[in-house]
């Protein structure tokens, strides 16, 4: 074999090795990071966007654009999974409160599948302890992971389990919304459970938030769906990234991810759904390119 083949195949093996490396670092590093992310959004203009403010400070509802509108403050997060979380707990509680929430949202998974859930139990503890000393309220959505967790088990942290039932909250603005939290049935026979038939006629679609943890919820909504934003988790950002969305295409069933929608935003049957990346790690304890993440909503109606 010719040298300078040998020299250029030691080169691009050299240059694997050394990007493999980099990756395995940096996928062990991120579920130790934090991303708190504001963001608006508008659900009468149907419209959304990252809030332009100093890093830590609060969204400003007092902008010509949220004069005279309905406003509610959500700190959301998801996904601890147990002992799967790696962000240091004080980090986590200071990102939650950053923002001055209206309420405190959790997307569900507080265990990984249902083994030993006293770490995410005793975090969830602890949100709610601060929520509690600040006056926010907190709620939770049961995660596919929940399954074996009782409901007095889960609302003995000082989270309310919103589980095929609404609550009625009010946003600083005095504008009230309905929270709607309609269950989680598991990955296996998944059931997707209807919304509760005795929603209040007075408080209109518009204001209307269901708290899920799976974001294909929504495919099972008519078209209209009854209600406009939907707050999931679930997805974990794909926690690891693979070229070509292989994760979601050959290794699990979410119909969304297959569409390239794995966190953020999306719009479907006229609602308007978000997705957080949430904080712990699933299976492996490792993310790459998917930060764990807090993300303090403002929803402008």
């Amino acid at each position: 074999m010719p040298d300078a083949i040998i020299i250029i195949l030691t080169v691009m093996a050299g240059l694997i090795v050394v990007g493999g490396a980099a990756v395995l670092i940096r996928s062990l590093i991120e579920p130790y990071l934090l991303d708190i992310d504001r963001e608006i959004l508008d659900v009468s203009r149907n419209q959304w966007s990252r809030e332009a403010c100093p890093k830590g400070g609060n969204l400003d509802s007092g902008d010509r654009e949220s004069e005279g509108r309905a406003i509610l403050r959500v700190s959301l997060f998801s996904d601890i999974h147990g002992k799967g979380l790696r962000v240091p707990i004080t980090k986590l509680l200071n990102g939650l409160f950053s923002g001055s929430p209206d309420a405190v949202l959790f997307a569900g998974d507080i265990a990984d599948s249902g083994k030993k859930p006293e770490a995410g139990l005793r975090i969830l503890r602890l949100v709610a302890e601060r929520a509690k000393a600040e006056g926010i309220p907190c709620y939770a959505a049961r995660g596919n992971h929940d399954l074996l967790l009782t409901r007095d088990r889960i609302e003995s942290t000082g989270f309310r389990l919103l589980e095929n039932e609404f609550e009625i909250i009010r946003g600083a603005s005095g504008a009230v919304f309905l929270l709607i939290g309609p269950g989680d049935s598991g990955k296996k026979s998944r059931i997707w459970p209807q919304l509760p038939g005795n929603l209040p006629a007075d408080i209109p679609p518009e204001r209307r938030i269901v708290l899920v943890h799976n974001p294909d919820y929504v495919r099972s909504q008519p078209d209209p769906a009854p209600y406009r934003v939907q707050l999931s988790g679930h997805i974990h950002g794909g926690q690891i990234l693979l070229p070509f969305n292989l994760q979601f295409t050959v290794l699990r069933g979410d119909l969304l991810p297959r569409e390239g929608i794995v966190s953020g935003f999306f719009s479907r049957k006229g609602v308007i759904g978000y997705i957080t990346r949430g904080v712990g790690c699933g299976v492996l304890p490792l993310r790459f390119m998917a930060k764990p993440q807090i993300t303090h909503l403002e929803i402008r109606v």
